[in-house]
This record gives C-alpha cells, sequence and structure tokens, in this order.
C-alpha cells in the first residue's frame, strides 16, 4: 500500500497540472510542486489548512461554489475563475470522492487573455468604419468585414474564397505582393498602399490600404476611401497651380479671368462669377463672368455693398458663404425667370469685391467648396494687390523716369513753349488722360491763356482762356488754392461748375496745380480726362512734380531773358558810354556839323545794341533828316511835322516840341506808335529813344532804334540824354570855334596893327624925345620928362596888350616855365604901394616857390592888387596878401576891406562884358585876369571875408 501511495505522488508530481486535495472539512492533504508555485505557497505550511481560511479570498466566489456543487452532487466539475490575488485565470477540474476533492488547476491566464482580445479584435473588426480584409499566401480572401463588403459593393459570399484580383489591377497586385515579401522578410512591420479599386458596379475609387502579417501567415489589410482626399489633394494641386498663375498674372483682368476659370474646373462649377468693386461710384459689378454652359444667359448689373443683395452681403460681412438653395435666401433677386441657377457658393476678395460659382443644381456646393473658393478668393486678393502694387510702383517708375528724362530736357532746351508742349505731352501720355493744358496767367491776374496742350481742339491752343477769378472756374479755384486740385466727377462737383472750355470738351475728371510759388503763380498745369478717374496720390504728386520742373524751368527762361536783358542794356549802356567819351573825343576834332552829326549816327549803328541812328532838325515845320545811318532814306515815306493837324505828332515831333526824350519801350503795344507800326515791322525794331539835342536851345534830335522790346532803361537813357548834351555841345562848340577863330584874326590883325603901327610910331617919339634930353630950356624940361615917361609906360602897355593877346589868341599854346612867386609877388607889392600910397599892403607870407606862368604873371598881379584898391571907397584900403604852398599847387589870396562883391555878382566879375575890361584905369580887367589862370591851367575865384570886403583866391599849379 505504501508502494502504491508512494507511486501515486510521484505522478501528481510529474503532472504539468497544478494538483492539490482536500478531505471532507476542507482541508489540504496534499499539493504537488506546480500547485505550491502556482499558488504561491509553502505546502508544508497549508497542509492541514482550511482551504477557505488559507485563501480567504476565495471564499464565497466561484472556486466555493463549484468545490461544495461537486461534493453534494458527487459529479466533477469544470471551469475558469479569475483568482485577483494573485491576477492569474485558472483552469479548473475538480473531482470529488466521500473522502473529499482532487482539484487540478492551470494558469490560463495568457489564453484567456488572447481570447478576449480576439473578441474585442472582432468586434473592432465587425464596427470598424474602414475595411478590413485577409488574405493567404495564395492572394485569396479569407475574411472581410462589413465596412469592406460595403466600400466594394459585394457580399461577404462573394468575397471570401476568391482572389485579390477581383476588386484591383495586376499592377497594384505585383506591387502587394511586394511589400508582402518585405512583411514576410522582417524588413518592414507595416506597409501602405494607395491604389484604384474597382467596385461591384463597375465604379472606381482611390483607397489606401495598410497591412502587415498575422502570426498564421495570412495578410491583414486596413482599406479607407480616400476618394475625397485625393480629390482635395488634387484640388490642392489645382489651387498652387492657380496660385502660380495668379503669380505671373500682370493684370487685374488677366487676374479675375485665372481665379473665374479656375474656380468653375476646381468646383467643377457651370459659371463663376466676379463682382470688382468700384471705389468711385461704390458699387460692386456689373461682374466678369466665365460661363461656357450659358445658363447665365442674362444681363447683370451693378449691385450696391450692403444687405440687400447676395453679392453685396458677402461683400458687407467680409465672410464666404454657401447657399444651398438661393431661392431660400431673402437677398437673392432671381436675374431672370429662366434663370436656372439655384446653389451658390461665394467669397470676399479682400476689398476688391467678391467670387463666386453658381450651380443650376441644389446643394452642388458644400462647406469644403466654400472653404476652396474662400482659399482662391484669397490668393486673389492677394494677385490682385499685387498687380496694383506693381502696377502702381510700374506707374511711379514710369513717373519717376517721365519726371527725370522732363528734367534732363529743361537743362538742354531752352524753347520754353517746346518744353510745355512736352511737360503736356507726358503728362497726358504717363497718366492716360484726353487732355492736358498749361495755362499763362496775364499780368493782370484776370485771365489764363491756354498756351499749350494735348487734346484740345486745333483753334483753341493759343487763344483759348479760362478766367482766373471766376468762382465757376477750376482753375480760378486751383490759383487760391495752396494744393492741387482734383476732380472724379465734374458733374457732381461742388466747389465749382467748370468752365465752357472743359464742358465743350466732355471733361468729367482732372488734376491740376499751380506753376510756380503760390503766392506769385505763373499759371497752371492741368490733366482732364472725359471718363470718371481716379487720381491717386502718386499721380498729383507726378503732376506737381512735372509743374515743378516747368516753373523752374519758366524761372531760368525768365532769368536767361531777364539775364540777357540785362546783359544787353549793360552792352547797350557801354556801347553809350563806349560812344559818349570816344564821341566827346571825336566831335571837338571835326569842324562842321554835318561831320559830327553823321559820326554820332554811324558810331550808333555800327554797334550791337542798335539798328540804326538819325538826326533830324526842323525845317518849315517839318522834321527832316540831317544825318543818318544804318538805314536809308528812313523818312522819305514820312511825314513828321510839329504842328500835327491829327494831334497825333508822334514821339520825334514831341520831341522837338517839347525838349524832353520821348521814349516807346514796346513799338507794337504803345498807342503813341499805332500810325508807324507797319513802318515799325518793315525795318525790324521793336523800342526807339528821340533824344533832344539841346544846351539851352534845340538844335534837333537824335533818333535811335533798337531790336530789344523794353530797351531804354532808366541808366541808358542817362546815357543817351549826355550823348544828346555833349552833341549839342559840339555842335554849340562848331560855332563857337568859328566866331573864336573870327575873335583870334581879329585880335591877330589888332596885334599885327599894334605892333607894326602903334608900337613902332611910340618908338619913333620916345627916340625923338631922347634926343632932345639936355638940348631944351629948363621951362620945358620937367614936360619933357613927363612926357618920356608917359611914352615908355604906353610903349610898355602896348607890349602888354600884345602879350595878353597873344595869350588869348594862340589859346593854350603858349609855353610855360617856372616862376619864382615870390620875387615877382614881392616886387608888384612893392610896387602897388608905391602907386597907392594911401593903402596898406599887408604880406603875409612869402614862401620861396616857383609856379607855372610865363612873362604876363607880374602884370596878373598887378590888376589883382590895383583892384583891391581902386573898387575900395576907405580913404585907406587895407590889402592882405598871403600865400599857402601845397603838394602840387600854390594858393595866393589878396583880401581887401571894401564894399565885397554880392553874391549875384560874383560870376560876371570874370565875364568879358565885365565894366571893368572897359576902364583903362584897371589894367586889363579881371576877364584878362581870368582868362590868363586858366592858360596857366590855374583858376581864380571870389568870395567875402570876415572883414566885410571881397577875397580873390589864386591857385597856380607847380612846375613838374
Amino acid at each position: 500500500m505504501t508502494n502504491v501511495h508512494a507511486t501515486a505522488t510521484e505522478v501528481l508530481e510529474r503532472i504539468d497540472d497544478a494538483f492539490f486535495a482536500l478531505d471532507e472539512q476542507w482541508r489540504f492533504t496534499y499539493l504537488n510542486e506546480q500547485a505550491e508555485d502556482l499558488l504561491n505557497v509553502d505546502r508544508q505550511h497549508v497542509l492541514g489548512e482550511n482551504v477557505w481560511e488559507a485563501f480567504e479570498p476565495a471564499a464565497g466566489t466561484t472556486f466555493q461554489e463549484e468545490y461544495e456543487r461537486a461534493m453534494e452532487t458527487q459529479e466533477p466539475v469544470s471551469f475558469e475563475e479569475y483568482y485577483a490575488p494573485l491576477s492569474i485565470w485558472v483552469e479548473v477540474t475538480a473531482y470529488p470522492s466521500e473522502t473529499g476533492l482532487s482539484v487540478y488547476f492551470r494558469d490560463v491566464t495568457d489564453r484567456v487573455e488572447r481570447e478576449r482580445d480576439l473578441e474585442q479584435y472582432e468586434r473592432i473588426f465587425e464596427t470598424m468604419d474602414d475595411g478590413v480584409y485577409a488574405v493567404d499566401e495564395d492572394g485569396t480572401f479569407t475574411l472581410v468585414n462589413d465596412a469592406y463588403t460595403e466600400l466594394l459593393g459585394y457580399d461577404r459570399g462573394q468575397l471570401l474564397g476568391s482572389h485579390v484580383s477581383t476588386v484591383v489591377d495586376t499592377d497594384t497586385a505585383q506591387q502587394a505582393a511586394e511589400l508582402e515579401a518585405e512583411l514576410r522578410a522582417g524588413t518592414r512591420e507595416t506597409a501602405t498602399l494607395e491604389a484604384t479599386i474597382e467596385r461591384n458596379d463597375g465604379t472606381e475609387i482611390d483607397a489606401e490600404a495598410t497591412f502587415s502579417m498575422l502570426p498564421d501567415g495570412d495578410r491583414v489589410g486596413v482599406v479607407r476611401d480616400i476618394s475625397e482626399r485625393k480629390q482635395f489633394e488634387r484640388r490642392l494641386v489645382e489651387l498652387h497651380e492657380i496660385s502660380r498663375n495668379l503669380v505671373r498674372a500682370e493684370s487685374s483682368e488677366e487676374v479675375v479671368d485665372i481665379a473665374t476659370d479656375a474656380l468653375r474646373e476646381v468646383l467643377d462649377a457651370p459659371a463663376s462669377l466676379y463682382f470688382g468693386y468700384d471705389e468711385a461710384r461704390d458699387v460692386l459689378g456689373p461682374p466678369v463672368v466665365d460661363d461656357p454652359s450659358d445658363i447665365l444667359d442674362v444681363e447683370f448689373y451693378a449691385v450696391t455693398p450692403g444687405e440687400g443683395s447676395v453679392t453685396g452681403l458677402v461683400f458687407e460681412t467680409r465672410e464666404a458663404r454657401y447657399f444651398p438653395d438661393v431661392r431660400d435666401v431673402p437677398q437673392y433677386e432671381q436675374p431672370s425667370e429662366r434663370s436656372p441657377v439655384k446653389s451658390a457658393v461665394a467669397a470676399p476678395v479682400g476689398d476688391g469685391g467678391v467670387l463666386g460659382a453658381v450651380a443650376a443644381d441644389r446643394a452642388a456646393f458644400d462647406d469644403q467648396m466654400r472653404q476652396l473658393v474662400e482659399v482662391i478668393a484669397t490668393n486673389v486678393a492677394a494677385a490682385l494687390d499685387r498687380v496694383e502694387d506693381e502696377q502702381r510702383l510700374r506707374k511711379r517708375i514710369v513717373q519717376q523716369e517721365g519726371v527725370t528724362e522732363f528734367g534732363k530736357l529743361v537743362l538742354t532746351n531752352h524753347d520754353i513753349d517746346q518744353l510745355m508742349a512736352d511737360a503736356a505731352r507726358l503728362v497726358a501720355e504717363t497718366l492716360d488722360t484726353d487732355y492736358c493744358k498749361v495755362l499763362d496767367l496775364d499780368e493782370a491776374g484776370e485771365q489764363l491763356l491756354l498756351r499749350q496742350g494735348v487734346g484740345w481742339d486745333e483753334d483753341v491752343v493759343g487763344s483759348g482762356t479760362v478766367s482766373a477769378i471766376d468762382d465757376g472756374s477750376q482753375a480760378a479755384h486751383t490759383l487760391a488754392s495752396d494744393e492741387p486740385i482734383v476732380v472724379s466727377d465734374l458733374d457732381a462737383e461742388t466747389r465749382f461748375s467748370g468752365p465752357d472750355l472743359l464742358r465743350d470738351h466732355d471733361v468729367t475728371s482732372g488734376v491740376s496745380t499751380i506753376v510756380g510759388p503760390v503766392d506769385d503763380p505763373w499759371g497752371i498745369l492741368g490733366a482732364h480726362d472725359t471718363d470718371e478717374k481716379v487720381f491717386s496720390e502718386y499721380d498729383v504728386n507726378f503732376v506737381q512734380s512735372v509743374a515743378n520742373i516747368l516753373a523752374a524751368a519758366i524761372e531760368r527762361h525768365q532769368d536767361e531773358v531777364e539775364l540777357r536783358d540785362r546783359r544787353d542794356r549793360l552792352a547797350a549802356l557801354n556801347d553809350i558810354n563806349s560812344l559818349v567819351h570816344s564821341l566827346a573825343e571825336s566831335m571837338f576834332g571835326l569842324s562842321s556839323k554835318d561831320e559830327i552829326q553823321q559820326l554820332v549816327c554811324d558810331r550808333l549803328a555800327a554797334s550791337d545794341s542798335f539798328e540804326f541812328a538819325w538826326v533830324g532838325s526842323v525845317d518849315g515845320g517839318d522834321v527832316v533828316v540831317d544825318a543818318e545811318a544804318g538805314v536809308e532814306d528812313y523818312l522819305d515815306d514820312l511825314d513828321l511835322a510839329i504842328d500835327d493837324s491829327t494831334g497825333d505828332p508822334g514821339p520825334t515831333a514831341v520831341a522837338h516840341e517839347t525838349g524832353d526824350m520821348q521814349v516807346v519801350q514796346d513799338v507794337t503795344t504803345d498807342p503813341r506808335y499805332e500810325h508807324w507800326r507797319e513802318h515799325a515791322e518793315t525795318h525790324g525794331y521793336r523800342a526807339s529813344a528821340s533824344i533832344p539835342i539841346a544846351d539851352g536851345e534845340i538844335h534837333g534830335t537824335l533818333n535811335v532804334y533798337s531790336g530789344r522790346v523794353s530797351a531804354f532803361d532808366d541808366e541808358e537813357r542817362d546815357a543817351l540824354r549826355r550823348l544828346g548834351s555833349i552833341l549839342a555841345y559840339a555842335l554849340s562848340s562848331v560855332e563857337r570855334d568859328r566866331e573864336l577863330q573870327r575873335e583870334r584874326n581879329r585880335l591877330e590883325f589888332m596885334n599885327r596893327l599894334l605892333r607894326h603901327n602903334m608900337l613902332n610910331s611910340l618908338n619913333v617919339v620916345n627916340a625923338r624925345l631922347d634926343l632932345l634930353d639936355g638940348r631944351v630950356d629948363y621951362e620945358v624940361h620937367d614936360d619933357l620928362a613927363v612926357a618920356t615917361d608917359r611914352t615908355q609906360e604906353m610903349i610898355d602897355f602896348v607890349q602888354t596888350v600884345r602879350k595878353v593877346t597873344n595869350v588869348i589868341g594862340r589859346g593854350g599854346e603858349q609855353e610855360l616855365e617856372p616862376r619864382p612867386l615870390d620875387d615877382v609877388l614881392e616886387s608888384r607889392v612893392v610896387g602897388a604901394q608905391r602907386t597907392y600910397s594911401d593903402a596898406e599892403y599887408h604880406l603875409e607870407s612869402l614862401p620861396s616857390v616857383d609856379v607855372a606862368a610865363d612873362e604876363l604873371l607880374g602884370e596878373l598881379l598887378d590888376n589883382i592888387l590895383l583892384n583891391a584898391v581902386q573898387h575900395n571907397p576907405d580913404p585907406n584900403p587895407q590889402i592882405w596878401i598871403d600865400a599857402t604852398v601845397g603838394d602840387t599847387c600854390v594858393e595866393v589870396t589878396v583880401a581887401d576891406n571894401g564894399p565885397g562883391i554880392p553874391d549875384d555878382q560874383k560870376a560876371a566879375a570874370f565875364d568879358r562884358n565885365s565894366r571893368d575890361f572897359h576902364d583903362p584905369g584897371s589894367g586889363f580887367g579881371l576877364y584878362l585876369v581870368s582868362e590868363i589862370m586858366s592858360s596857366y591851367g590855374g583858376d581864380i575865384t571870389v568870395e567875402d571875408n570876415d572883414r566885410g570886403g571881397a577875397t580873390f583866391r589864386l591857385t597856380f599849379e607847380r612846375p613838374d
């Protein structure tokens, strides 16, 4: 029996299952090693222990229930149960007996979990939205879920057992086989393949399969319908291509064409539209339509932004909208009864407008399409902004290049009218306007002349005018403003009504700005168009820039004209001054009036400043030509009467009549020249001056003509007056020279008469008297002496008269030499004192100095010394003589205490008509003293002194 027990124990120890035995009291009687390990106990500690006490957590569980049922029924029981304290699933088989219970159990945790996972997988498998399949090594379907059969339109039975080629083509099957080989080789754990699968009804779908290998060698795959994703991806590719096309677009029209075409293609819509926003009119549209299917065979109109229309609503809210049925939208108005449009989708294109698509079917679009439209609209908005920026930039570049080129042109071209024409053409071409104008403001500031322009009627440029002060004139408003004036719609303009010039040419919009300083404008530059045109800030700046350059050119032109005029005036003035100087030298060498007048005319006509000149005088009441140069027979076809019966004698006759210079600065506008304007045009002059030749009496007029407008300014007039005076003096000098020559001839005759007759006779008398000396009686001896003295005095006087006559007759031809003033003055003072013993001569100083004089110096001093006594009523005249030496001259003063000379008689004291000249007792008089001093190069003056008398001041030059 012992051997049997040992053998049984040995068998129980060798089995794989865990085993323990319980007696009828539920006490452990045996545990094999596997049970000891599985229950994680020491069998020696639990043998004899009650099982429900040793494993208290099992009490009241399936374990206790099943064990008790086996003992009660004496039937074996089998079950699986989870024992939480050990975290295991066990499979139990209990065999009852009358003495107890034998329990076999094993750990089935892994199997249970696998089975539960499999159940979960099966539930997932059948409830997945994606299709799931499994194929064996031959490619035969072994498993498919409901989603897979629905995806392909097959029954489960049709697929199980069939080959994968039922749903995919050969190439796809081959790709799958290659991927399966890599999976079996372990080079990858999963693989993904995109392919086109054919459905049971013959249609195709885009699918993505992700598969891997099952432990049993089958390939399992998860299939997903990616048709929508692929379509979206294709649309994204199309969007990318659209974006590229939009980036390459060069105009807004091209952008809109790309957008409408792309929208129709991407959405597979029958028609698409773009409503552009017109900011000037605040309207959307009319739209650009892409409608090859002709479902929109109706006329569309512009709509106003806002909730009054579908398009206006989208634009106003700046939100993309999808309308499954536009007929259900309150804002929708059917274009016409025959329009089949039912659904629509639209999105705002930034601030530029609205882009949309329409279809004849209801709900033809979805929210995804709305997003696509939104994306396209966003790209279109960016493209339009870019195109606008590029166009604006290109326009600015063109404008800047135009301004630069015009600036260069201004530097090289000095024709101001041509520059104005170029400016008008540049502005019109650059801004693409129908008209451009350059208005010239008149001097009165009341009217503007259309001096140059583009687009205007031919007879308007050069003659058309615009008011500069009328409130209805845009030009007047421009002149009154510090900023350029911009007009978008002249009909809607409230600031002014617009002049006839603009109305007659159907002008609607324009921009105008001042040319020149605001406070002193030259004129206006303006551009105009017949359409409503929006002028940007850059357009306005461009016009202003051209106006500024034009103003600079005009200012430079005016400066050049002024400089040229100033240069011409200066040249003319230099010519006149040179003429005056040279003529002053040349005229006095001429001996006749004709020579002098012809010389003056020749010199004036030969200068660059004047066209011709002539000298006229009055003969029989008419002005006649005495000399002329630069012109022939100027007055042959003219009648210049001093006493003109018409009351309009003309400048030359007026100058003769009044003795005042007459100047006409512009013969084309001066009313005084109306009768002679044609004559002036024939002879090619623009200004004239008639200068009186007068020196107290009028000898005639000098008439000078110039091709310069306003040629005779104040300086030129003064110079011409001087020339007239010099010419008068020269002509008078000819008369004086003739008279002087006659006087010299008479003096020469008198000199010869004195020398040959009187002096010879006196010498004979004196000689005879000398013979009588000592031969007469005592009684007559004194008489003889007196006669001899008087005869000698007469001889001396005749000699003096001869000398004076020689001085006057020869003029400045006498030879001067150094004469000792101290010796001569001292001897003459002594002689005068001896002659007038009652007078007192006071010689204040007597410097030792020479003066430039001749042998008449003594007689000259005698006359002054004696004159001081002869006109002094005082019985004891007092005379003071003084001499002062300077660097170049010596001044001798002779002062007396007599009654003096009244101021109004001082100048006449040295006149040849003075009574002194006819008084033999006074020497040869103050006139001759003055003449002799002049011949010395000196001077004599008279002035009052503190003693109440007169002081004569004689100034002698010192010899070189």
